[in-house]
């Protein structure tokens, strides 16, 4: 088993609302509703883009943190706030990492899979963030951090 982090700016919180349709008539409040729908989506089509390749064993559910961006994480380099901002990560094992080697790198495949990836726009997540998930250097707004076990 391989253990791979997921960090996001999108708001990915696990929230089991998986009915994609209207609200049911015990919901009193639909924007609450909308948005735990909205961010239930959000984590499974990351989880759906991982599946393309291997079963991702999801080890922590998605914990939300308030970070500064900066050098001391991975997201674009010009992706500039000094206050703090919402993050997701969450931690999922697959049992052969090497389906996401590209040639080039030990998680390229994985990377090129999220290229482009629409996600739901959430109004808990930074203002400023795209419609997409992007890898790019200079705008990446997920990456992934793989654990080698000793």
């Amino acid at each position: 088993m391989q253990r791979i982090s997921c960090y996001t700016l999108f708001d990915i919180t696990k929230t089991g609302v998986l009915n994609r349709s209207r609200p049911g008539d015990d919901v009193t409040n639909v924007a609450t509703w909308i948005k735990q729908r909205n961010t239930q989506c959000n984590f499974d089509t990351i989880l759906q883009v991982i599946s393309l390749r291997a079963q991702p064993e999801v080890v922590s559910d998605p914990k939300r943190a308030l970070i500064n961006l900066n050098s001391q994480h991975n997201f674009g380099s010009i992706l500039i706030e000094t206050d703090h901002i919402p993050m997701w990560r969450f931690d999922f094992e697959v049992y052969h990492s090497s389906v996401f080697e590209d040639g080039i790198t030990e998680l390229g495949a994985l990377y090129k899979d999220c290229e482009d990836v629409p996600m739901i726009a959430c109004d808990t997540q930074w203002a400023k963030l795209s419609e997409r998930l992007d890898v790019t250097l200079e705008k990446r707004n997920i990456y992934f951090v793989k654990y080698d076990y000793d």
